[in-house]
């Protein structure tokens, strides 16, 4: 399935459109729906910057989804994340997206704002998703695709990678 063009916002309030910006050959991306899911998106951070450290082609990204432009919530200055949001979110590789979650989730065959996904796009289109926290079985079937990709294409130069569920389902497609 194909990741859909979805515009956010860093730190610092550079605009950055998914999945064209993406760094990386290989992407896992967080997707969250609430700051207090920030605890589940703690269990996947320290494992992918180990990642980013041994796999040179890969890079992760970690997107907070909040609700679109209803007229509800306030215009954040500068376009950036609110100065509150940017402290609770201090990485580099943290995005902002204000969009129609439903919409977002049943393009990307989520279940729901309850829980956190965890989606590995190449090229533009998710190869594998995950719901929940990292689990041991995750983290393996995560590692060995990355093993693979750089086995299949260890002919080729890498580009330098961004790194800055209940959890039994192991990234599956």
């Amino acid at each position: 399935m194909e990741f859909p063009r979805l515009p956010s916002r860093d730190t610092s309030g550079q605009k950055v459109v998914l999945p064209d910006d993406l760094e990386g050959e290989q992407t896992l991306v967080l997707i969250s729906f609430d700051r207090r899911q920030q605890s589940l998106v703690g269990s996947w951070r320290g494992f992918a910057k180990e990642l980013c450290e041994t796999y040179g082609h890969f890079g992760y990204y970690e997107l907070l989804v909040l609700g679109g432009r209803s007229g509800m919530m306030p215009a954040m200055s500068g376009g950036g994340m609110s100065p509150e949001a940017a402290r609770s979110r201090p990485h580099d590789n943290a995005l902002i997206a204000r969009v129609d979650k439903t919409a977002l989730q049943r393009r990307l065959g989520l279940l729901g704002e309850g829980n956190i996904y965890a989606l590995l796009v190449e090229d533009g289109t998710v190869v594998r998703q995950a719901a929940g926290v990292l689990t041991p079985e995750t983290g393996d079937a995560l590692e060995d695709l990355l093993k693979q990709w750089r086995e299949a294409n260890s002919g080729w130069t890498e580009a330098s990678a961004a790194c800055g569920s209940t959890g039994d389902n192991a990234l599956d497609s």
